[in-house]
């Protein structure tokens, strides 16, 4: 098996922002990779965007697969081929240094048991504000962009294991995404759709003990959820508040998810409220629905609970460690 790296872009109404992400992508240095790219039956200018990239595997799909269903199409496209080693999940509106996916193949390839990494991802707009580090559960167990909206830091990061990395671009390994449980639902959940679902995938490679890395010199930038604003402003929070329970049922204990029910309750009371005070209270009202809504589907979760908790190897207490310490491992 060699050690090529497969990017795995899905774009939907992105010809604005694609160029960019796939000139990034054709300029990396120091891998072998090819490209993968689905796109989720844009209408407009995305297809005769892409039909310029000859040296691409495109597929077209004639339906909105999602952001999961569109990646889980590309990903078995990719590990087809033996000599792929990495998959490489990059957003339509994420651009890549040229020696971003070199960087994190080289920490990769000196580290064992790696599952996923991540680099230093700023925000495309302003250099000088972070967009993320990593991903991780919180105390209230609500998923957080780790460092998001604060000022860079020169000087201050170092590579460190974290609780999971950003799909926004990030690395994950073709051992770990073939040993994960409950692939019967693939890698990506595509009963989520979009949103939540690569905080589920982090928090599956915790509990069953695969290391996440934060690599900060990798850098990436990150316009931040392009598709999602051209559905209008409660689509993000309405695709969060009904995948956050189908995430924490999925995968964590219940002796974790005893210790933390009641500050998460009044964590998602705060962030209806929050979504009525910025987006007007019909959003609010929305999101509160799709939370129920979420809470109502979980039975169709209980065989993947099943099947990822019976592969746990992390300790309860020190995950509940973790989620109370930024989801930085140590």
């Amino acid at each position: 098996m060699g050690n090529k790296v497969a990017f795995c872009v899905v774009t939907w109404n992105n010809a604005d922002v694609i160029n960019a992400c796939l000139d990034s992508l054709l300029a990396q240095q120091g891998v072998d990779y090819d490209i993968y790219l689905i796109d989720n039956a844009s209408t407009d200018n995305t297809r005769a965007a892409l039909s310029q990239y000859s040296n691409t595997h495109v597929t077209y799909s004639d339906s909105n697969r999602g952001f999961a269903g569109g990646n889980n199409i590309l990903i078995k496209q990719a590990l087809a081929d033996p000599d792929v080693r990495y998959v490489a999940l990059i957003n339509s509106d994420a651009v890549l240094e040229p020696d971003w996916a070199a960087t994190l193949v080289a920490f990769a390839e000196n580290h064992g048991h790696v599952g996923s990494l991540q680099g230093l991802t700023l925000d495309f707009f302003d250099h000088s504000i972070i967009d993320s580090q990593h991903i991780y559960v919180n105390q209230y167990l609500l998923g957080i962009q780790h460092g998001y909206s604060e000022s860079v830091a020169p000087g201050q990061y170092y590579p460190r294991k974290v609780f999971g990395v950003n799909a926004a671009a990030a690395i994950y390994t073709r051992d770990m995404i073939e040993a994960l449980p409950d692939r019967q639902h693939d890698f990506l959940d595509e009963r989520f759709h979009m949103y939540y679902e690569d905080v589920d995938v982090a928090f599956r490679a915790l509990v069953c003990g695969w290391d996440a890395w934060f690599v900060p010199t990798a850098v990436a930038y990150h316009m931040g959820s392009v598709s999602a604003k051209r559905r209008g402003s409660s689509f993000s929070a309405r695709m969060t508040a009904r995948n956050w329970a189908a995430m924490v049922f999925k995968n964590a204990p219940w002796s974790v998810i005893r210790r933390t029910v009641r500050p998460a309750s009044h964590a998602l009371i705060s962030f209806v409220r929050n979504m009525a005070e910025i987006h007007g209270p019909k959003v609010g009202w929305q999101t509160a629905l799709a939370l129920v809504q979420g809470i109502l589907r979980l039975p169709i979760y209980a065989s993947s609970r099943r099947r990822i908790l019976a592969k746990q190897v992390l300790d309860s207490n020190y995950l509940l460690r973790i989620l109370n310490n930024n989801g930085i491992l140590g």
